[in-house]
Formats: structure tokens, C-alpha cells, sequence
């Protein structure tokens, strides 16, 4: 019965997802080279939109034609209201970029919660892609090596198919706990 009992709790604990302290964290990260200047830059992360249905974020139109007033937080949970900052509720895709600053060299902890499809990529590599419809859902935790402090580009590719929408990327400081993403963190070029 005890070796039953043991096998079970080992392949549970298999099973479950590892902390993110326990995951090797994604490294590779570059920062922007070279990094722009505060004259060069605007608060917030610059978007473009594309007004269409899609139901996989690897079909989403990154040339999206429609300029966007900036992207200014990243939590957004819209219900079934406008999305982001277009004029649009349903059928809208998003290709938000910029530069997000990170204060110091370290171990990050980024999570996401979408609905629908979502893909986050910082400094040239992949963090996090759920690219399918589907309700509120939480990515779980995932550690990012940041090498140095500074600027570094961050691409995020979002869709809303249809009724409600959210958007929300949370961030720990190394050795902190997840907290917002301050405002003064995420810029983009003046356009």
C-alpha cells in the first residue's frame, strides 16, 4: 500500500508545474543597441490595429494600418466594452510595440492573462504565446534573465474575436513579487 501511495504523490509531483524559481528562466535577451534617447521616445507603447476575425494568433496582421493612441498601462480588462484604445469591441487585432525598461540586471518573473490570443516577446525572444480563443487565462509564472539594466525591445500581438477581452502583463522585480508594470517602464519612438 505505501509503495502505491509513493508512486502516486511522485507522479503528482511530475505532473505539477514547476515554481518559477525552479524553472530555468529564458535568457538571450538583447537589449535595444543602440538605446534611443529620452528626446526620441513617448510614454507608452506605440499599436497598430487591424479591424477582422481571426481565431489563432499566428494569423493575426501585424501591418495593421490603424494608428492607436498609445498603449499607456498593461492591464486591461474590458469586459465586453471598447478594446485597448481603438473604437472597436469585436474583431480587433493588435500589434503593440515599443521598449519596455527594465531598472536593474536580474531574474524576472512575467505572467499574462488574455483573452483571446496573446504572444509577448522581449529583447528578440519568445516569453510567452496562448494563441487560440479562449476566456481570462492566466499564463503561469515565467523567469526572464535580464542581463543589464536599460531599454529593450518588447512586441505584443493580440487578438479579440468577439465578446469580452483582457489583456494584462504583470511583472516581478527580482526577488519581488508580482506587481504592475509601472507606467514610466513601457515608451516607444515618437511617431
Amino acid at each position: 500500500m505505501h509503495r502505491r501511495h509513493a508512486i502516486i504523490a511522485l507522479c503528482t509531483l511530475l505532473a505539477a508545474p514547476l515554481s518559477a524559481a525552479a524553472q530555468t528562466p529564458i535568457a538571450g535577451l538583447k537589449p535595444a543597441d543602440p538605446q534611443p534617447t529620452a528626446d526620441k521616445l513617448a510614454a507608452g507603447l506605440a499599436v497598430n490595429y487591424h479591424f477582422d476575425f481571426t481565431t489563432n494568433i499566428s494569423k493575426l496582421n501585424e501591418n495593421g494600418k490603424t494608428v492607436g493612441a498609445p498603449i499607456t498601462h498593461l492591464e486591461w480588462d474590458m469586459g465586453s466594452g471598447k478594446v485597448l484604445t481603438s473604437d472597436k469591441d469585436d474583431g480587433v487585432q493588435a500589434h503593440i510595440f515599443g521598449f519596455i525598461r527594465f531598472p536593474a540586471p536580474g531574474t524576472y518573473v512575467f505572467e499574462v492573462n488574455s483573452n483571446d490570443g496573446v504572444r509577448l516577446e522581449i529583447g528578440g525572444k519568445k516569453i510567452w504565446e496562448d494563441g487560440d480563443v479562449h476566456a481570462d487565462r492566466l499564463s503561469p509564472a515565467i523567469p526572464v534573465a535580464v542581463p543589464s539594466a536599460g531599454l529593450y525591445p518588447i512586441k505584443i500581438l493580440y487578438f479579440e474575436r468577439k465578446n469580452t477581452a483582457t489583456l494584462e502583463v504583470f511583472w516581478a522585480l527580482p526577488g519581488g513579487k508580482r506587481s504592475s508594470i509601472p507606467a514610466d517602464a513601457i515608451v516607444h519612438l515618437k511617431r
